[in-house]
C-alpha cells in the first residue's frame, strides 16, 4: 500500500473512532454532555481532528445517524425489496425498519425526545425523517398501483399515514409490543397495509 493509501486508511480508521465514540457517548450520557470535546477524549484524538472530520456537533450528530442508516442497510430497503410484490416489499420494510428501530432504541429514543425542546436535534431528525418520507413515498406508490380496492383516502393521506405509522415514535409507544420487533412489524405492517388498501 502506498502514501496515499495508508493515509487513507488511517484517515477512515480515525473518523470510524470518532463515530463510534459519539455513538457511545449518545447512547451513554445525556445530550448537554455530547461535546466535541467529549467525543475527542473518547476517541483518543483532538477536538481539531474532530472538527476536521464533521465541522460540528450538528454534523457530529448528522455523521452518526447516516453511519446508523449505512451500517443496518437502511438506504438500501427499497432496493432491496424491489423484485417483491409492494405488498411483500412492505412487509419486508416494515420488519427492517422495526429490528432497526429496536436495535437503537438506546440512543434514539432521548434524542427524539429531545427534539422537541432542542431546535437543531429537532431539525437534524426532521431532515431524517424527510428523507424516510420519501421513501414511504415511493413505497405507497408501487402499494396503490397493485391494489385493486379503492381508497377514502387520497395518496397524500395515505402517505402521512404510513409514514407515522412506520416511524420510531410509534415504534417506541407500543411499550412491551416494542421489545420484540417482530411483533412489533406484525401489527404495524397491518395497520401500514389497512391504510393501502
Amino acid at each position: 500500500m502506498g502514501t496515499d493509501g495508508r493515509r487513507a486508511a488511517a484517515t477512515a480508521a480515525t473518523r470510524r473512532g470518532i463515530i463510534d465514540a459519539a455513538r457511545e457517548l449518545l447512547a451513554t450520557q445525556q445530550w448537554q454532555h455530547f461535546t466535541i470535546e467529549a467525543v475527542a477524549n473518547r476517541a483518543g484524538v483532538t477536538r481539531v481532528t474532530v472538527y476536521n472530520q464533521v465541522r460540528s456537533k450538528r454534523g457530529l450528530l448528522d455523521a452518526v445517524l447516516a453511519d446508523l442508516t449505512e451500517r443496518a442497510g437502511m438506504d438500501q430497503l427499497l432496493t432491496d425489496t424491489e423484485h417483491l410484490s409492494a405488498g411483500d416489499a412492505c412487509t419486508e420494510i416494515v420488519r427492517r425498519t422495526c429490528r432497526f428501530w429496536h436495535s437503537e432504541r438506546q440512543l434514539l429514543r432521548p434524542l427524539f425526545g429531545l427534539a422537541g425542546v432542542d431546535r437543531e436535534v429537532g431539525s437534524i431528525l426532521s431532515d431524517r425523517e424527510q428523507w424516510r418520507g420519501n421513501q414511504m413515498e415511493r413505497l405507497v406508490r408501487r402499494l396503490a398501483a397493485e391494489t385493486t380496492t379503492e381508497s377514502e383516502l387520497d395518496q397524500a393521506e395515505v402517505l402521512a399515514a404510513v409514514t407515522a405509522v412506520t416511524s420510531f415514535v410509534t415504534y417506541d409507544a407500543l411499550g412491551a409490543v416494542a421489545d420484540d420487533p417482530d411483533r412489533a412489524a406484525l401489527l404495524l405492517n397491518r395497520l401500514a397495509r389497512s391504510l393501502t388498501g
